[in-house]
């Protein structure tokens, strides 16, 4: 079996290895109940799953260099890590869990502060907490999958919030006085952004969930068959996911957009971005001596910014590097224009955009705010491939 039955089989068997001690410890023995092999059949479908994303990545067209094949199983890990905090969490009594540089997938925006959770669409939920000072602040619903449009969507900008910033949401139940958003019934998704564009000076703010409708149920115990349930949703969410994110890369990008090319913007929320962004997009491939020129311009978005990915669609690490920049944060030119260089090495020049030694990759650019048709075509980002060295 592949490498992932072995790590799965040890950690049974340290688990074992406690359980025995315990046992040995203890003169009051719980009667033994009968087995359930529905526990150890998902549990095997999970370990076959693992095994099966490793035959994909290694089978990738982006399985290419040394870095890439590392990637490719950072990226399986982070799935399946997703894929337990997701489905291990209860939909009536939930927690946000925040997206972070440990935990990133989907390609996630270096400028924000994720937090996600799952919910029982058929309850009333309260979120509350203070806003924080960054520059923009909204809260999404969507269906269970990571692609579904926009169900429902508020904006901070629409809220009452109080001097001090607290404020409370309502989700879902008959529509209430001050800020309340619908639900449909079902399992969704809420997602809160909080967008960042000058890091130096915005704070995130503290939000949190409950269920507050009297439907709620009592707390469950955790029975074989809640626990097979929860091994079942981790795997499946698993099994989309860990493909989903390079395919997507692969037939979106690399297999539409010729290379060193941008797109035209275009509104992405109806393909589980946030309503009102307007994106651009495109993937670069360069040689050492070559680096890719990104020309852009000011424009009236609360939220502009660039940033670079590798192709199993993660971002590039932007807490140690500078693979992303927001306009705060970039440096204009004379001549009113934005230059965002991507190469290998720095050059020496303002805006430099690091590719860590990646030769192929992605990148986003995002626009907050500003209505698709508002900017003249002659505004639109280009790329252009210059000889560097």
């Amino acid at each position: 079996m592949r490498k992932f039955f072995i790590l799965g089989l040890l950690f049974g068997i340290v688990l074992g290895a406690v359980g025995t001690g315990s046992f040995l410890l203890s003169s009051n023995v719980p009667p033994k109940t009968d087995l359930s092999y529905e526990l150890p059949e998902t549990y095997d479908a999970l370990v076959s799953a693992m095994s099966e994303a490793g035959d994909f990545v290694e089978g990738h067209k982006w399985y290419g260099t040394e870095k890439e094949q590392a990637e490719a199983y950072r990226h399986v890990l982070r799935i399946l890590m997703n894929s337990v905090q997701e489905n291990l969490s209860d939909r009536d009594f939930p927690y946000f869990y925040e997206i972070n540089p440990f935990s990133k997938s989907g390609m996630d925006n270096s400028d924000q502060r994720y937090l996600s959770v799952l919910i029982n669409g058929a309850g009333v939920y309260r979120i509350w907490g203070h806003k924080g000072t960054q520059v923009d602040l909204s809260f999404s619903v969507y269906e269970q999958d990571a692609l579904s449009k926009t169900l429902a969507a508020l904006n901070a900008d629409d809220m009452e919030i109080a001097p001090d910033g607290s404020f409370e949401l309502i989700l879902g139940g008959p529509k209430v006085e001050g800020n309340w958003m619908p639900l449909q019934k079902g399992v969704k998704r809420i997602l809160v952004r909080q967008i960042h564009s000058d890091w130096t000076t915005e704070l995130p703010g503290d939000i949190h969930i409950d269920r507050i409708d009297k439907a709620r149920p009592a707390y469950p115990d955790l029975s074989s068959a809640d626990m097979a349930e929860k091994l079942r949703g981790v795997t499946d969410t698993f099994a989309t996911n860990v493909q989903r994110w390079p395919e997507y890369s692969r037939t979106r990008f690399d297999a539409l957009i010729p290379v060193n090319s941008l797109t035209k913007p275009r509104d992405v929320s109806s393909t589980g971005g946030l309503a009102g962004r307007v994106m651009v997009g495109g993937h670069f491939y360069l040689q050492d001596d070559e680096a890719l020129l990104i020309k852009a311009f000011p424009t009236k978005a609360k939220y502009q910014a660039i940033q670079l990915g590798h192709h199993w669609w993660e971002s590039l690490d932007y807490a140690n590097r500078q693979s992303s920049l927001t306009a705060d944060q970039a440096e204009l030119s004379s001549d009113g224009a934005y230059y965002f260089i991507l190469t290998k090495n720095d050059p020496g020049y303002s805006n430099w955009l690091d590719t860590e030694g990646f030769m192929r990759g992605v990148l986003l650019m995002r626009y907050d705010g500003l209505p698709v048709n508002s900017m003249a075509e002659s505004l639109n980002p280009s790329a252009q491939l210059v000889k560097f060295d």
